[in-house]
């Protein structure tokens, strides 16, 4: 008999949400509105709603459904299913949200954190498959990630485990949003690195990229990478600068959970070779001599989908294991 399983990916304007089989083959996706401008109990309603549509218009039988999964936003908690207070789902306070929904639906379900659901996506259906120890950062607005070792999710004593963003990689450096100085996502994200350009601009550094300021317009993160591509020597330099942080954090993550393989996934990854070949340059000058243990580094391949289809792969370890 075949087993489906639900993926649910929470966010803050949608809820992505799909079908998958026990070997990771997605039968059904789409999106519909997450609805938290009416609060906590239609964002439920939703995701029940969500669940349900899944499992008709796949047309599975639905005894055959063994589990549901939810990734949300932290803070969030996996042990008590329930999501603590997400800064992009106001209103979603101290929510029970795994048992809500398994309520509803009379199906097991399962709440993890959605940058780990992510992971475990890659990890069971794409860039990680058929290893057992991985680590991915997510480079998007901001910098997230999920360590998976021994074929097992890291979430930590106080399940924020993961949170690869906020490694220091220069302490004492740039302020974070999260209060800390000198965190990766500072140096690496999307976010940071058109602000990063912006500072160097308003000290006067010569730069392509000052006509968008001029003009009044936001400097995004791709400018800076077009910019650095056709030879601006300033955004070359905040390229270089975010590549050669990441190539840190992988040495470090190389030494704290020794994986197979690191993985690269958000929207960054669009600039290609000219991300990863940096990364794996400086990765080689950075690591230690002892010993070749350096893992693959390489690219996400699920894009989008990596956040339900992990959501749903959550569910189908905790049918195997029978830890929801």
């Amino acid at each position: 008999m075949a087993a489906y399983f639900v993926g649910v990916d929470l966010g803050g304007t949608n809820i992505k949400a799909g079908l998958v089989d026990e070997d990771a083959n997605v039968k059904i996706k789409f999106s519909v509105p997450t609805g938290i401008e009416e609060g906590p109990d239609k964002v439920v309603a939703n995701i029940v709603a969500a669940a349900e549509r899944a499992i008709a218009e796949a047309g599975v039988d639905r005894k055959d459904v063994a589990g549901v999964g939810i990734g949300s936003p932290g803070p969030m908690s996996h042990r008590q299913g329930l999501v603590i207070n997400p800064g992009n789902l106001p209103g979603m306070k101290n929510v029970p949200l795994r048992d809500l929904v398994a309520k509803a639906t009379g199906i097991p379900t399962t709440l993890e954190n959605d940058a780990n659901a992510a992971a475990w996506g890659e990890f069971w259906a794409g860039a990680g498959k058929g290893v057992q120890d991985l680590v991915m950062f997510t480079l998007g607005t901001g910098v997230g990630g999920g360590v998976i070792t021994e074929g097992k999710l890291l979430r930590g004593y106080f399940e924020n485990a993961g949170e690869l963003g906020h490694m220091l990689v220069q302490p004492g450096g740039r302020l974070c949003s999260c209060g800390q100085k000198g965190c990766l996502e500072a140096y690496s994200s999307a976010y940071f690195l058109a602000r990063r350009a912006e500072e160097f601009i308003a000290e006067g550094r010569p730069s392509s990229l000052k006509t968008y300021v001029d003009r009044g317009e936001m400097l995004m993160a791709e400018h800076v990478v077009a910019a650095s591509r056709a030879g601006d020597e300033l955004a070359r330099q905040v390229w270089d600068e975010a590549c050669y942080f990441l190539a840190v954090a992988c040495v470090i993550m190389q030494h704290v959970s020794n994986p197979q393989r690191v993985v690269m996934a958000g929207g960054l990854i669009a600039a290609g070779d000219a991300l990863l070949q940096p990364i794996r340059k400086y990765f080689k000058e950075l690591t230690w001599k002892l010993l070749d243990d350096g893992p693959e580094i390489l690219f996400a391949t699920l894009g989008n989908d990596a956040g339900f289809i992990g959501a749903a792969g959550c569910a189908w370890q905790a049918a195997r294991t029978g830890e929801w």
